[in-house]
């Protein structure tokens, strides 16, 4: 019995000297790698919008070049941008009340903006963009057009419905003001992926 108590007398754990520069260790490397890992995030997931963007822009082109076949009239609309902002919910798309449409997508246009009843992916916007872009499920989408043709588009993925802060002139300009700390950031932090990508104007 003595011998089994000497033998756990003997046996030692760690100090308190120890445990304090084990834990002052991993609150060093927590410092260093904890925002080392939101920069990658956040870098994802601008990458993950700037995609989004990529492909609302070619359904949009994509779209606009069939409709202009299909009326045998030109599209052009305004000579300057101009912006057309959508909702996307579970993959329903909708504009916000109050929108403007197009010119030539008229009542009296074989090509509509808004959704048809049944749906026509062929001669309606909102069907065609819910039909060809199924993986977007919630996003807050800007569409810039000019002369008929898609200049840009900005867009916020997930279930965020603001407006992106892009103006009209950044296009031309390549850059923003709307980003704050990085491209893609805005002041608040969420993420807004551009088609073609905008840079962060200084």
């Amino acid at each position: 019995m003595i011998k089994k108590l000497q033998a756990l007398k003997a046996k030692k754990g760690f100090t308190l000297v120890e445990l304090v520069v084990v834990i002052a260790i991993i609150g060093v490397l927590a410092a260093i790698l904890i925002p080392t890992m939101i920069g990658v995030v956040q870098d994802a997931n601008i990458t993950s919008a700037n995609s989004a963007a990529s492909q609302v822009r070619t359904q949009v082109t994509t779209f606009l070049t069939n409709a202009d076949s299909l009326q045998k009239e030109s599209l052009n609309g305004p000579a300057t941008v101009t912006m057309y902002a959508f909702k996307v919910t579970g993959g329903d798309w909708a504009q916000p009340s109050g929108a403007t449409t197009p010119p030539n997508f008229g009542s009296g246009s074989k090509v509509q903006w808004d959704g048809k009843t049944p749906a026509d992916p062929n001669t309606s916007f909102i069907d065609y963009m819910e039909e060809n872009l199924r993986d977007l499920k919630d996003a807050y989408v800007e569409i810039y057009l000019e002369k008929g043709a898609c200049t840009g588009v900005a867009l916020r993925q997930g279930s965020l419905q603001t407006a992106t802060g892009i103006q009209v002139g950044d296009w031309k300009a390549g850059k923003t003001s709307a980003f704050s700390g990085k491209a893609g950031l805005d002041a608040n932090g969420q993420v807004v992926g551009t088609n073609p990508q905008l840079d962060k104007a200084s």
